[in-house]
């Protein structure tokens, strides 16, 4: 059985394989293209996409639950094709991650108590003549267990 934290990862790793055109995104990342804790800049399909587990805050709450704060960041690597702007992209990568965790598919609203944006980034870089995009943003992910069992909501 995954903990509750396995399983908002797997839920947010599905959420980012429907990012597509073909579900009114500006872009598509691919089902295959998505790594966990793996840098993305050596990947030779593109786009790439992270997620990084980044920390996790925990303390009890008066109802004898642990409240857990989720720290990631998804970081995503496009390839800019002609006539378009680096920056450009990268923005519209922002609001394809943003939109598809915050107003995507509910069902990650069973396992959290909110999620909230806190910091995102954007830049480009050059790698084999070619111009890439580059977005990141992190999340803070709030949800709540029984005290000391990871497997269960409270």
């Amino acid at each position: 059985m995954d903990t509750i934290r396995e399983q908002i990862i797997k839920r947010i790793i599905s959420l980012l394989q429907n990012i597509s055109v073909d579900n009114d995104y500006n872009h598509t990342l691919g089902l295959n293209h998505i790594y966990r804790n793996e840098p993305i800049i050596n990947k030779e399909q593109m786009p790439a996409t992270s997620i990084w587990e980044l920390s996790e805050s925990r303390e009890r709450n008066k109802y004898g639950g642990t409240v857990r704060r989720l720290m990631i960041r998804i970081e995503i690597l496009m390839v800019v094709t002609e006539n378009r702007i680096p920056a450009t992209i990268s923005n519209e990568l922002l609001g394809d991650l943003e939109t598809a965790l915050i107003m995507g598919d509910i069902t990650l609203d069973e396992l959290i108590e909110d999620i909230q944006d806190v910091a995102a980034h954007i830049t480009h870089t050059t790698c084999d003549s070619h111009t890439l995009a580059s977005a990141s943003i992190d999340f803070e992910i709030k949800y709540i267990t029984e005290w000391g069992d990871p497997y269960t909501l409270s």
